[in-house]
């Protein structure tokens, strides 16, 4: 029985504590605070190679998410099942394409028919040298909390950047929005 336990408990990969200040994702890099956890790999089975999910208080309650460098005409997300059909990123879009399209990977996230998913406040935002979006997103899944956030979004060398935070209502948004968006607005190449 020892040996199942040990067996079962060394399969499962621990979180890892991301380390305060510049936090460099694939080639984005971050400014991040204390305090936030790194979800393994199991964890986060839709998630594109090179994207990170952090914590602070588990994934259900919280999750900034980092995803960087989408080429031209892939999407977001890894599907899960064959017959999802993700949208994809095009390096021509505008601002609201780029808000259209996170809106509708994060409801074939949380499950289409399972939420209702919603954005405002489109507006601009510098990542470094790069010209970009910033704007709010809501969440209403079905058995799950409320979710509200902000996502941040640029396209550099015809690649997508994309950063977003989201928070079960009201305590755990309330609780990590500002430091979310610092991490979100501080990023760059």
């Amino acid at each position: 029985m020892l040996v199942i336990v040990a067996a079962v408990s060394g399969c499962a990969a621990p979180f890892a504590l991301v380390a305060p200040g510049s936090v460099v994702v694939q080639d984005l890099n971050v400014q991040a605070g204390a305090g936030w956890n790194k979800a393994p790999r199991a964890r986060t089975a839709s998630a594109r190679k090179g994207a990170e999910t952090w914590t602070k208080d588990g994934m259900l309650l919280d999750r900034l998410v980092i995803i960087p460098g989408v080429p031209d005409g892939e999407p977001l997300l890894v599907s899960r099942t064959k017959s999802a059909a993700l949208p994809v990123f095009r390096a021509d879009m505008l601002p609201n394409e780029i808000e259209e399209l996170i809106e509708s990977t994060i409801l074939k996230l949380f499950g289409e028919g399972q939420a209702v998913v919603s954005t405002e406040n489109l507006r601009p935002h510098r990542y470094g040298a790069n010209a970009g979006v910033m704007f709010g997103l809501s969440a209403t899944v079905t058995e799950s909390p409320e979710y509200r956030g902000t996502v941040g979004a640029f396209i550099a060398n015809e690649n997508l950047y994309v950063m977003y935070f989201l928070g079960a209502v009201p305590y755990y948004y309330d609780k990590h929005i500002a430091e979310a968006e610092a991490i979100i607005g501080s990023a760059s190449l």
